[in-house]
């Protein structure tokens, strides 16, 4: 169980992390691995209230839920933040060896793969059965897509001008800062991950939600860019929600694509993932 639990952790370290912060830390204690909430590595500047940074590190907890599954255990997994302890965001248990389900292997084997891709967008749209197989894998995890219109695109691109830019973050950093393309990616499908309520349990989904996309955009060779300015301050959040027609809480804009044979940028290489053992 112990290498099992540190093996998760490690694939965590995978994720993608919203300005390139990665924000998480893990305790083991026994058969359970602690998600925790490292705030020296928010961003300030940028965020504020601390949303993207959980939103991350929902993204790592999927990746820990993905590799423990994939080799055949079977866990309970409890998200529900302590207001005594606020960041501690979640647990996995361990309770016992199962077949492992063969839906998790294509996902796991595309977390070394996944990777943020900046290049245009060109030719056709991604297909409507790769479209739906994303978003049904986002609605797995309690959250929802609303796909934009050509109209709404151009809305939310005057959205994102608006927005404060961000200052923060590497050069692979897994969101993007302005509204750069948004208007001119012909070939881009754009939508906008939101859920019925806007509380850190809220965004830990989002975050679980964003790596079950990403992961199964990667197995069926579509491209995943998410963008993250729209959402950064709270003026222009509110003014997306009202174009979206309040239907929800927006979490996070993604660009999906037909993947390229080479991406721009580099991979980012896990770091090193600090588990502290009780």
């Amino acid at each position: 169980m112990v290498h099992a639990l540190v093996a998760a952790a490690n694939a965590a370290g995978f994720a993608p992390s919203i300005l390139d912060s990665q924000p998480w830390r893990w305790r083991l204690t026994g058969n359970t691995l602690v998600l925790y909430l490292d705030r020296g590595r928010i961003v300030d500047d940028v965020d504020v209230d601390g949303r993207l940074a959980i939103i991350s590190c929902g993204a790592a907890l999927h990746h820990a839920r993905i590799a423990l599954a994939a080799e055949g255990w079977r866990l309970t997994t409890h998200r529900r933040p302590d207001p005594a302890d606020p960041d501690r965001l979640a647990s996995l248990r361990l309770d016992e060896r199962s077949p492992a389900e063969p839906a998790d292997a294509p996902l796991m084997n595309s977390i070394p793969l996944r990777r943020t891709d900046r290049s245009p967008v060109t030719g056709a749209p991604i297909a409507a059965a790769q479209l739906k197989a994303v978003t049904a894998a986002v609605r797995a995890e309690e959250t929802s897509l609303h796909v934009l219109y050509p109209d709404e695109v151009l809305d939310l691109a005057r959205v994102a001008s608006d927005a404060r830019p961000s200052e923060s973050g590497s050069g692979d950093r897994s969101t993007g800062a302005g509204p750069v393309g948004l208007a001119e990616d012909r070939g881009a499908t754009f939508a906008l991950l939101y859920g019925h309520h806007d509380e850190p349990e809220d965004w830990l989904r989002a975050g679980e939600a964003l790596s079950a996309g990403w992961l199964t955009a990667t197995a069926a060779d579509v491209s995943v860019l998410p963008l993250s300015a729209a959402v950064e301050v709270v003026a222009t959040r509110q003014a997306v929600q009202i174009m979206i027609g309040c239907v929800g809480y927006p979490y996070l804009l993604l660009r999906l694509g037909r993947a390229t044979t080479s991406p721009t940028g580099p991979r980012r290489a896990p770091t090193a993932q600090v588990i502290d053992r009780r």
